[in-house]
């Protein structure tokens, strides 16, 4: 599925829908725009932190564990040299030690994790045909 996002009239202001969903995304810069969505940052937070969750209540399923409930935070530390990805994960029943382990080896290894270990590469649909000679965006890349 491919998700697509519009701007709106507003500065900054931007529609995104995949699908039959749609959201709203905002963010502030300079003294412009505004707060009425999800700034870009918090919207890769929210994939990761939902796949995690996911993951967890699965991983929990398999263990037997009947009406799991998870909730997991997410927060990135953005640095020159890295950018550090910090998660909580609250799981309920509690599970004993060797448990939670599994569950924890799991939710490593969610889908949105396994694609954020990867090099990534930015292409222009129109422009490229090979992912080969896209541009790699790495944390050390200037700004523009």
């Amino acid at each position: 599925m491919t998700v697509r996002a519009v701007g709106c009239d507003e500065p900054y202001r931007t529609r995104f829908t995949a699908g039959a969903h749609a959201g709203l995304a905002d963010t502030r810069k300079g003294g412009v725009g505004g707060s009425a969505g999800w700034r870009p940052h918090e919207l890769l937070e929210a994939a990761l932190a939902t796949c995690m969750t996911i993951t967890a209540r699965m991983a929990m399923e398999g263990l037997g564990v009947s009406d799991p409930r998870v909730a997991v935070s997410v927060r990135l530390e953005r640095a020159p040299a890295a950018t550090i990805v910090r998660y909580r994960l609250s799981l309920d029943p509690h599970l004993d030690d060797a448990q939670r382990a599994a569950v924890i080896t799991r939710v490593e290894r969610s889908p949105v994790v396994r694609t954020l270990q990867l090099p990534v590469a930015i292409a222009d649909d129109d422009a490229v045909a090979d992912p080969a000679t896209a541009s790699s965006y790495h944390h050390d890349r200037p700004e523009r």
